[in-house]
């Protein structure tokens, strides 16, 4: 096994797919935004600690090359850091948080492929983003969360062709409501209807089922009592010629 780096790692989800890694043999680099979070979770699964801030450019490149500097080469990225948006769907909107919640949960993606791709197509490595459920269904209450989520899968989709060439496979994992202080007050209100919620070891568990497969550009869920499963998007409608005739457009390819 080789390294894997995790955003957010901090805590909830991505402390848990730490371990779960670093179990199956990974040297972890767990970077997170609070560095005492990190080391004590790096201190637990005996991994490396980075403080990053991964809605910047720089902090992508800075946690990338900790970690190639730490273990000579960067085999897995998973991209689990994530906020809430704190953005109500009425009229007003708060554009900090707005633009606060783009920068983690979208941004950090976009930053966090670029910055760790040149490693990872030297080890033929790959990517698995931490999207949520809210990106494959309405979020009516969390609209501008659900937008970024609905963002980061489409960009994971979308990537999967030009990365396949150099050997790097991207994927989601789209979890339903997890129990981590994330959830906030709507975490007590859901216990309170006894909805079950999904443990964040259940979540990288599922990080483990999609690293060890062998697809890309694919989105799985997970749902308490359900197993992990790749969700099938449908077909986008073929446009038609005057003549009756479907047009097949085929996916462009990066010309690097």
């Amino acid at each position: 096994m080789g390294a894997a780096l995790v955003t957010g790692g901090g805590g909830g989800i991505g402390a848990a797919i730490c371990a779960r890694l670093a179990a199956l043999g990974h040297a972890v680099v767990v970077a997170d935004l609070d560095p005492d979070a990190a080391e004590r979770v790096a201190k637990e699964i005996g991994g490396t600690a980075v403080r990053a801030d991964v809605a910047d450019p720089a902090g992508n490149a800075a946690m990338v090359a900790r970690a190639v500097d730490a273990h000579g080469s960067l085999d897995v990225l998973v991209l689990a850091a994530g906020i809430q948006s704190d953005v109500p769907p009425d009229p007003g909107i708060d554009t900090q948080r707005y633009h606060r919640a783009i920068g983690v949960n979208l941004d950090a993606v976009v930053f966090g492929v670029d910055a760790a791709l040149p490693s990872l197509q030297a080890a033929g490595g790959q990517i698995v983003v931490v999207a949520s459920l809210a990106a494959l269904g309405p979020e009516q209450a969390n609209p501008v969360y659900a937008l970024t989520k609905a963002a980061a899968v489409a960009y994971v989709r979308a990537m999967s062709t030009p990365l396949a060439p150099r050997g790097v496979r991207i994927n989601a994992v789209c979890p339903g409501f997890t129990d981590t202080p994330f959830l906030g007050i709507t975490g007590r209100l859901l216990r309170k209807q006894k909805i079950p919620l999904l443990t964040p070891d259940e979540v990288a568990g599922a990080v483990e089922t999609v690293a060890a497969g062998s697809g890309t550009g694919e989105a799985w869920t997970v749902v308490p009592g359900r197993p992990a499963q790749r969700y099938e998007f449908p077909d986008v409608p073929s446009s038609l010629r005057a003549d009756g005739t479907e047009v097949v457009l085929k996916p462009f390819m990066s010309a690097r």
